[in-house]
């Protein structure tokens, strides 16, 4: 190529890329911002459609399903319904007629009660009561009146009721003659008597418990409404439930500084006399509401406890009370046990076991008082 040949000039290629690159760059950024837009505008309309949703969610929960349904339908449930009241008055003649049974047997029981409770007081001639091949005669020596100790050894027989009784405790209810329950004309509840005579302790001759429970002849669980216990009359040092300490203290300050003064405090002891001193049933929603969940738990686990220990009584020990006595109705319940049997008597609401006591518990390791069938 010679020198005067024009050299041709290359094309500028970059800028023409250049060019390019910056259009494709703003086209891209363009529709980064559309969909940008796109996705704030969508997740506005997603918010909306769930306000929506929730308002129609609320305004569903407002409306009464019988509404929605067809007319021949509704008339159907209304036929449901009518049916149902007509259940309902049957249950309640049943409940009138259930209460009345449970009198009447209630009734022919009492006079084999009341007898019992002459032989083990030693009011009756043993001959005379039971049956007379295995009565014992009244010219036998013997300086034994009645059965001492019976219910006091039928109530240790009972795992939930012996681990109420201390060995305080074993000393009083030695002196417990008789044990009754009364239940209510209209089954809506009963009431215990404990029938003791004189001793060192108190001054009753009988201590009560009472409870209500609406559905005490239904299979349901238990509706206790309300349960009610006894004073005590505690003679002068001799409380069961309660020892007074004394404490020494000197005035430090003031016109009596340096005086001594002597001040009486009473502790709380172990003992199955708490029974008669029940926890209180909340009669008003707004007392449960001011509990937290651990006091909630507490109260019912008592109340549950409580209620174990009464059926016990009225279910079990009253009726059978010899059975308990001899230990022939725990083997009976250990063997039902053993057979796979959960249903232990006084089991919790039906737990199927004794579950923990609402009292004070015993001392580690410490045993049942010794029932001394004499």
């Amino acid at each position: 190529m010679s020198e005067n040949e024009d050299i041709p000039t290359p094309t500028n290629n970059d800028n023409t890329s250049n060019d390019v690159e910056e259009v494709v760059v703003e086209e891209v950024t363009d529709r980064m911002a559309e969909t940008n837009l796109q996705e704030n505008g969508n997740g506005s309309d997603i918010e909306e459609e769930e306000e929506e949703e929730e308002v129609l969610v609320e305004e569903d929960d407002d409306v009464n399903p019988m509404t929605t349904l067809p007319p021949e339908v509704l008339k159907r449930v209304e036929t449901l319904r009518g049916l149902n009241d007509q259940r309902s008055n049957l249950m309640e003649e049943y409940l009138r007629e259930r209460a009345e049974l449970e009198k009447k047997y209630q009734n022919l029981c009492q006079p084999l009660y009341d007898e019992r409770a002459k032989v083990v007081k030693g009011t009756t001639n043993e001959g005379e009561a039971g049956n007379d091949a295995t009565a014992v005669s009244s010219s036998s020596p013997s300086s034994n009146k009645g059965i001492p100790q019976f219910w006091l050894c039928a109530m240790a027989h009972m795992s939930l009721v012996a681990e109420l009784i201390t060995e305080q405790d074993v000393d009083c209810l030695v002196h417990l003659m008789d044990v009754k329950c009364i239940d209510n004309t209209d089954g809506t509840g009963f009431v215990l008597e404990f029938h003791f005579e004189p001793n060192d302790y108190f001054h009753n001759t009988i201590l009560t418990k009472q409870y209500e429970v609406p559905n005490l002849l239904l299979a349901d669980e238990p509706i206790l409404k309300n349960v009610l216990g006894c004073t005590i009359e505690w003679k002068k040092g001799n409380s069961l439930v309660h020892r007074e300490t004394k404490k020494k203290q000197r005035a430090k300050s003031g016109k009596n500084a340096g005086q001594i003064r002597t001040i009486v405090k009473k502790e709380r002891t172990e003992s199955f006399f708490h029974f008669f001193t029940p926890p209180a049933v909340p009669t008003a929603l707004d007392a449960i509401d001011q509990m937290d969940e651990v006091q909630a738990v507490e109260l019912e686990e008592s109340l549950g406890m409580d209620y174990d220990v009464a059926q016990s009584f009225r279910s079990h020990i009253i009726p059978k009370a010899v059975l308990w006595y001899t230990g022939e109705a725990l083997d009976a319940e250990m063997g039902d046990m053993l057979d796979g049997d959960d249903d232990w008597p006084g089991g919790g609401f039906g737990n199927g076991g004794p579950g923990p006591s609402p009292f004070p518990p015993g001392k580690p390791g410490e045993a049942p008082p010794e029932c001394k069938q004499n």
